[in-house]
């Protein structure tokens, strides 16, 4: 059990650093699809300029606002892809021209395709690349690539059916020791310090179940959990944790590709009759204060 609880606390270290790692990647990102535009300024820059324009030179005017709004603003790309501006200033997408250099170890990824590649904007470049069939692309089926788990690539242990038949509980346990991780670093939304204590009162740790069920339930908030809700949290622990995702397409009783509260609880092992939606009173709460 000492075993159990020490893998527990190590393996809830390594999500809240994972979570921050993330958030790194997607300023990068975010930074890198600014920076593609220098020549554009941003909207409500220099607004005390607009003073000194004269009423009548209406075209003038125009003219400056046009150029201080990006239309890349309202243009969705797909992964591996940026908004650029024609010669026209209408927005495109093309493939990501460059990757932030990444050479810390942990920015690699492991691939559906079982490569290892620098981070995700070099794998997602790369599909794109073949997508759109360009020289650069490597092999054609490359265009379905996606994010399998972070880090590189290695040999992951086949979960035996004695592990299986264990990770409900192993499950279980290690989702109330994220929460009191989570809690101890004052990173655990009021709501769900309820639900931690509430928790803290029952063995089999029921409303720590449903609060990772909650805490994924996000995009949208419809009472499922999808493969991309859960893509963060799989390929997080895959590699540490060989059991995740076979566990997971158990849980997901009638392969509809999504999770309902109610798979959710049963394949962790909680009583039907305990299975109760406390997900919207949370979500509404956390809508209201923002």
């Amino acid at each position: 059990m000492k075993v159990l609880l020490l893998l527990s606390i190590l393996l809830a270290l390594v999500v809240c650093f994972q979570a921050t790692e993330a958030r790194d990647r997607e300023d990068r990102r975010n930074r890198r699809e600014t920076d593609e535009y220098p020549d554009v300024e941003e909207e409500g820059a220099d607004e005390d300029d607009e003073d000194d324009v004269d009423d009548d030179d209406t075209d003038n005017d125009q003219e400056i606002v046009d150029t201080r709004i990006n239309p890349c603003d309202k243009k969705t790309c797909r992964r591996g892809e940026e908004c650029y501006l024609d010669n026209a200033r209408k927005a495109k997408c093309r493939c990501v021209e460059q990757c932030t250099p990444e050479p810390d170890p942990r920015y690699m990824v492991c691939s559906n395709k079982n490569l290892t590649f620098d981070s995700e904007c070099h794998m997602d470049r790369e599909a794109c690349w073949c997508r759109r069939r360009k020289p650069q692309c490597g092999n054609p089926s490359f265009r379905t690539l996606r994010l399998d788990y972070y880090g590189e690539c290695k040999q992951l242990t086949k979960c035996q059916d004695f592990e299986m038949e264990q990770f409900p509980l192993r499950m279980s346990n290690w989702l109330f020791k994220v929460m009191e991780e989570l809690a101890r670093r004052n990173e655990l939304d009021d709501d769900y310090v309820e639900m931690l204590k509430s928790a803290e009162k029952d063995k089999n740790h029921v409303d720590a179940v449903i609060w990772k069920f909650c805490d994924l339930d996000v995009h949208p908030q419809d009472r499922f959990v999808t493969r991309r809700e859960l893509l963060f949290v799989v390929a997080t622990i895959k590699p540490m944790e060989h059991c995740l995702a076979p566990f997971l397409d158990i849980c997901d009783a009638n392969k509809d590709r999504k999770i309902s509260l109610y798979e959710w609880g049963v394949c962790l092992g909680l009583d039907q009759g305990k299975i109760q939606d406390k997900c919207g009173a949370v979500h509404k709460k956390n809508k209201g204060r923002k």
